[in-house]
């Protein structure tokens, strides 16, 4: 049973709240049993927490803390007492038959949402721009609902990496809601295609947009101004999905 506060290794774990002390130590936290077999599964957990009074069955050693100190590493409301310390793993994109690239989209639980549905309707990765929010923030792995230990994620330079993508053959569409843009149905599916989603203040960058091949829209009722980006990405990529 762990019982200090002043303990090494809690107070390392305790960092993995903030991002730079994720990013030093290449370690993030994910909480909740469903999320943790999840992270057994991809073999990516260091060190697996229990809170005091917890019985679940774990074959693998396991840290007991007590309940002041596991509440102060957990984030949400009703603890479930079993979180994982897990390394990052970024996998290299093998295919991009059906790629999402997100640019500089801010709320977790949207980038958790594009990622769930990315996985689930057979894209091959996710490319997120420098200045998306972190993938290993607790609320997007929370909303992602493990798809983040099964789908390849990269971050890169989105301009040159659309480049790239046109170099190998890939069609990039922006999703815009300017005047001139295709509505979605009107798009003949191709072998490789990429699709750009937006902040959700400011959408996809101008730059991006003219670097694309062409513009996207999703048709709506007119008195819908917009869609929140979890939700235009998920339909987007259910439309053009990868699993045919």
């Amino acid at each position: 049973m762990l019982t200090s506060k002043d303990n090494t290794k809690y107070k390392m774990w305790l960092k993995l709240l903030q991002k730079k002390y994720r990013q030093r130590n290449q370690l993030f936290l994910v909480e909740g049993e469903h999320l943790v077999l999840e992270a057994k599964k991809a073999g990516v957990i260091v060190d697996v927490l229990l809170c005091e009074g917890t019985h679940f069955e774990f074959d693998a050693p396991v840290t007991y803390l007590t309940k002041p100190l596991f509440e102060r590493l957990t984030t949400t409301i009703t603890t479930a007492g079993i979180m994982a310390v897990c390394r990052m793993k970024e996998e290299p994109i093998q295919k991009n038959n059906r790629l999402l690239l997100v640019d500089d989209v801010q709320d977790p639980g949207n980038l958790g949402t594009l990622i769930r549905s990315a996985l689930a309707f057979g894209f091959d990765g996710l490319v997120i721009s420098e200045e998306t929010v972190d993938v290993y923030n607790e609320k997007v792995v929370r909303a992602s609902q493990g798809a983040l230990f099964r789908l390849a994620i990269n971050r890169r330079d989105l301009m040159a990496y659309v480049t790239d993508l046109q170099k190998s053959g890939t069609i990039v569409y922006a999703t815009t809601l300017n005047e001139g843009a295709l509505v979605i149905h009107d798009v003949i599916p191709t072998k490789q295609m990429a699709f750009i989603v937006g902040s959700e203040g400011a959408g996809v960058r101008d730059l991006l947009v003219e670097a694309s091949d062409g513009s996207l829209v999703i048709e709506m009722a007119s008195c819908v101004e917009s869609l929140n980006v979890g939700v235009a990405g998920s339909i987007l990529m259910h439309h053009f999905n990868g699993l045919k």
